[in-house]
């Protein structure tokens, strides 16, 4: 049994080993997945604060765009994390 020295255990854990051989179906689904989630949250939250204080449209249009705004946030990382692997 060999000791590993302390710089090349942080050098081996800061690499991560990321899988080359993505389907496009899993790449499809988690992108599409990532946006829709995103939406329904906050969707969810706008409708839930405005039961909670009787406002109809304003928390939910509010949360609405941030949801769709997080959503393609969510999408723009996860391309470049793609094109940076590749």
């Amino acid at each position: 049994m060999t000791k590993q020295k302390t710089s090349d255990k942080l050098i081996l854990k800061k690499k991560k080993i990321i899988p080359k051989n993505y389907s496009g179906y899993g790449i499809g689904m988690k992108m599409s997945l990532d946006l829709f989630s995103s939406i329904v949250v906050g969707i969810m939250i706008g409708l839930g604060i405005d039961y909670f204080f009787s406002t109809k449209p304003i928390f939910l249009l509010i949360f609405l765009v941030l949801g769709i705004v997080s959503g393609f946030y969510n999408l723009y990382k996860s391309v470049q994390r793609l094109n940076r692997n590749d």
